[in-house]
């Protein structure tokens, strides 16, 4: 496992310069979504050094504050800022709003705390007749096509256990009273995402499910641990999912 230092991060963005920033950019506003408009803009303001994974929230009029896991600190990510990045993403940073904390360096097995986490709940299936590929599809409806249409599921219950695999990876945490975490928020998201499978890379929307999971977690392995919170929960970490945020 990595001995990284990792830093929490937040910031807060002016939506309309923001949008400002996507438009002169070239992204196309009818298909780009908020993740994927702040995984660009934090990209032009960092480089490799964005914060990965991230979570937004719109806390003010006309604000978006930005929390995230990066490997540095406010203070080299405002150099890189200043000295490389793109203008318009500068100018969607509110001044003096970027700061950060440095995580834990070691995490003790056995520790309780509270969560929440908005990710995208999906699993991959096979692919189809004919050469077609994997597929994502959401958790809660691949688990009612194995039950069958009289079986009721669960929507709750089938995001616990996929939470529960998520972080059970390499040992890293458990849910030590799984039926306590709730599904607080759901809907379904178009997201936008470039499809690099052939020449054309434009953005094309694609439909996935948007859940956050708050409950209490056991650390299992602290490095493991350590590795879950950089590398974040499930698919689509860049865009504003898998980002485990932790309180007393």
């Amino acid at each position: 496992m990595s001995n990284e230092s990792l830093f929490m991060l937040r910031a807060e963005f002016d939506e309309l310069a923001l949008m400002r920033f996507a438009d002169r950019s070239g992204l196309n506003l009818r298909v780009a979504d908020g993740g994927y408009i702040l995984h660009a803009a934090t990209r032009a303001l960092f480089g490799d050094a964005a914060p990965r994974p991230f979570a937004a929230r719109d806390d003010r009029a006309r604000r978006l504050t930005l929390y995230g896991y990066a490997s540095v600190d406010h203070h080299e990510l405002a150099e890189r800022a200043r000295a490389l990045a793109d203008p318009l993403a500068l100018d969607a940073l509110v001044p003096d709003s970027l700061c950060s904390k440095a995580m834990p360096a070691a995490w003790r097995a056995g520790a309780l705390y509270r969560f929440t986490a908005r990710v995208c709940p999906i699993v991959r299936i096979s692919g189809r007749a004919g050469g077609e590929g994997p597929r994502e599809t959401d958790a809660f409806l691949h688990q009612c096509l194995r039950a069958g249409p009289d079986v009721f599921v669960d929507r709750q219950a089938v995001y616990r256990d996929w939470l529960a695999r998520e972080l059970a990876r390499d040992g890293a945490a458990r849910l030590p009273r799984i039926g306590e975490v709730r599904l607080t928020r759901f809907q379904r998201q178009r997201l936008a995402r470039r499809d690099r499978s052939g020449p054309d890379t434009r953005l094309r929307r694609c439909e996935r499910p948007d859940a956050t999971l708050e409950g209490v977690l056991e650390v299992g392995s602290p490095a493991a641990f350590a590795a879950l919170l950089r590398r974040g929960l499930g698919r689509h970490r860049a865009f504003g999912f898998g980002m485990l945020l932790l309180s007393h």
